[in-house]
């Protein structure tokens, strides 16, 4: 079981588009028990919090390449 210090979830925060089950579930593959634990500080499966992170990396390698093509 594993933490999220407070800067990182508002980093994952920051790219919803909001804290509903189905955003929450469509943008990370979590739950709105595993996000409020995350929120409140509470330990949550390693295996979780890495595909959370995998999909949080993913979102934002793609916002890079968007920026990218833009600039070009």
């Amino acid at each position: 079981m594993v933490t999220l210090d407070r800067q990182t979830f508002l980093d994952l925060r920051n790219v919803l588009r909001a804290t509903t089950k189905d955003c929450l579930r469509e943008t990370f593959g979590v739950s709105e028990t595993t996000w409020t634990k995350l929120r409140d500080g509470r330990p949550v499966k390693q295996i979780t919090l890495d595909r959370l992170l995998a999909r949080y990396r993913a979102i934002m390698d793609a916002d890079e390449v968007v920026r990218r093509v833009r600039a070009a």
